[in-house]
C-alpha cells in the first residue's frame, strides 16, 4: 500500500517549529553565557573590594602603630571611642586614633581603636583597625598589641616587709599599733614570719663608727613587742648612710623605677573612666596631692589598691588615715626625708604594705598586716628581654577577623 505524500503545509509547519525550537534554545544558551559572565564579573569586582579593604585595614594597622611609637601616651589615648565587640566594662580604655585615607582607594573609609586594660595591664596598647568598602559593604578587621612605656617595671620582692621607711620608728605614749609580717601559712599575725616586719634604709650612726649595730637597728624601729605580735625581724642597713638629699630609697625598694608621672596619669585615667571604690571592678590606683585625711575604703582580695600620697599632700604633714578604715593594697606616703610630716600618724588598718618615705615619730594608731596580694596593684607581667622604655610588638598578637 503506497503512503500518501505530506501536505507541504504541514512540512513548513514542523520545519518553523524547529527552526523557532532551535533559536528559544541558542537565546537560552546565550542568556546563561551572559548570567554566568556577569556573576564571574560580580564575584571578581567583590574580591576585588574585599582585597582593598583587606589592604586599607593593614595600613590603618601600620599607621596606628607609627602613632603610637611617636605620640605620648596622654595625648594618644585623649579622644574616647565606643569599645569594640567583646570589649566592655569600666576597666578598659578605649580611644579614637582615627586614620588617613588612601588617595587611590576613595572609596575604602578606614578606623584605628586603641583599646587597654586600665586594671590589670596599662602598659599592653591593643590596636583595632578596621576598613568598610562603601561597594556591597566589603569589610575587613586586623589587630595587634603593644607594650608601651606606660608604668615601668616594679622589683620582685621575695620577702616584702610590712612597713618600709626611709628613717626611724618610734611610739607615741599609750599607742595602739599591730604590725603583722607576711607568714608562710595560716592566719596573719600567727604562723612563721618568712618577711621582716619592718625594714628601714637609714638608722642614725650613732656613735660615728661608720657601721649600724644591732642596738642601734633596735633603737632606731623601738616597736614594742605588743605592737608585733606576729613576731618578725627588724631590717635595716649594716653601713651608715645620710638622708640629705633624700633619694626616696623607700619608693625606690619597692616601686623600682615606677615614676611619680606615670603613677598620676594611670591614676587619672581610671578616674576619667569612671571607676570609683564602689564600681565593679574598682579603682586600683589612687594619686593623692590632698593634704585631707583619707576616710575611704578602697581595694578587694581580687583588686588590691595602691594609695600613693604625693609630696603635695605631704607638704605640710601627710595625711592621716581615719580609723576603722580599711586599705587592702599598698600605702605609699612621700614625706620627703622629713620625719616631723609623719609626727603622730594614725593608719587605720591596712592590709598589704606601708611604705614611708621618712621615720614615724611617736606613732599613734594604726594595723598593718602584710599580705602577698598587697603589691598586685601595681605588678605589671613584663616578659624576660621587654625593655620597658620603648614600644614593641607582642609576638603572636596579630589576627584578622571579626573584632
Amino acid at each position: 500500500m503506497t503512503a500518501r505524500p505530506s501536505h507541504p503545509r504541514q512540512n513548513g509547519a514542523v520545519t518553523l517549529m524547529v527552526a523557532v525550537g532551535l533559536v528559544m534554545l541558542a537565546s537560552l544558551t546565550s542568556l546563561y553565557s551572559a548570567r554566568t559572565v556577569l556573576f564571574d564579573q560580580l564575584a571578581s569586582q567583590n574580591h576585588a573590594r574585599a582585597a582593598q579593604a583587606r589592604l586599607a585595614a593593614g595600613m590603618v594597622l601600620a599607621q596606628a602603630q607609627s602613632t603610637v611609637a611617636i605620640t605620648p601616651l596622654p595625648d594618644l589615648l585623649a579622644i574616647q571611642a565606643p569599645c569594640p565587640s567583646g570589649v566592655s566594662g569600666l576597666g578598659w580604655q578605649c580611644s579614637d586614633m582615627g586614620a588617613a585615607q588612601h588617595p587611590d582607594m576613595p572609596r575604602v573609609q578606614g578606623q584605628a581603636t586603641a583599646v587597654r586594660d586600665l586594671l590589670m595591664s596599662p602598659h599592653v596598647i591593643t590596636l583595632h583597625a578596621r576598613a568598610s568598602h562603601s561597594g556591597q559593604g566589603s569589610q575587613a578587621h586586623m589587630r595587634e598589641s603593644l607594650f608601651v612605656p606606660a608604668v615601668a617595671p616594679a622589683p620582685s620582692l621575695a620577702s616584702p616587709a610590712a612597713v618600709v621607711t626611709q628613717g626611724c620608728i618610734s611610739e607615741a605614749l599609750g599607742a595602739l599599733l599591730r604590725i603583722c609580717p607576711l607568714v608562710s601559712r595560716g592566719e596573719s599575725c600567727s604562723g612563721s614570719a618568712k618577711a621582716p616586719v619592718v625594714q628601714t634604709h637609714f638608722v642614725v650612726d650613732t656613735n660615728g663608727n661608720g657601721l649600724i649595730s644591732t642596738t642601734e637597728r633596735n633603737a632606731c624601729l623601738a616597736l614594742s613587742t605588743v605592737s608585733m605580735p606576729g613576731g618578725g625581724t627588724r631590717s635595716a642597713p649594716s653601713t651608715a648612710g645620710t638622708r640629705s638629699p633624700c633619694q626616696r630609697k623607700a619608693w625606690a625598694s619597692v616601686l623600682g623605677s615606677i615614676e611619680d608621672a606615670q603613677l598620676k596619669a594611670w591614676s587619672q585615667a581610671q578616674e576619667r573612666n569612671g571607676l570609683t571604690a564602689q564600681t565593679s571592678p574598682p579603682r586600683s590606683i589612687y594619686w593623692i596631692d590632698s593634704p585631707a585625711d583619707w576616710h575611704t575604703h578602697v581595694g578587694t582580695p581580687e583588686v588590691p589598691a595602691l594609695l600613693v600620697f604625693s609630696a603635695l599632700a605631704c607638704a605640710q604633714r601627710c595625711p592621716r588615715i581615719g580609723a576603722g578604715v580599711r586599705i587592702m593594697g599598698s600605702v605609699l606616703l612621700d614625706s620627703g626625708c622629713n620625719d616631723e610630716k609623719m609626727r603622730g600618724w594614725e593608719g587605720g588598718r591596712i592590709e598589704g604594705q606601708l611604705v614611708v618615705e621618712s621615720g614615724i615619730p611617736e606613732w599613734r594608731s594604726g594595723t598593718v598586716v602584710a599580705t602577698p596580694q598587697g603589691r598586685d596593684a601595681y605588678i605589671l607581667n613584663w616578659p624576660v628581654g621587654i625593655d620597658a622604655r620603648r614600644v614593641q610588638r607582642i609576638n603572636g598578637s596579630w589576627s584578622e577577623g571579626t573584632p
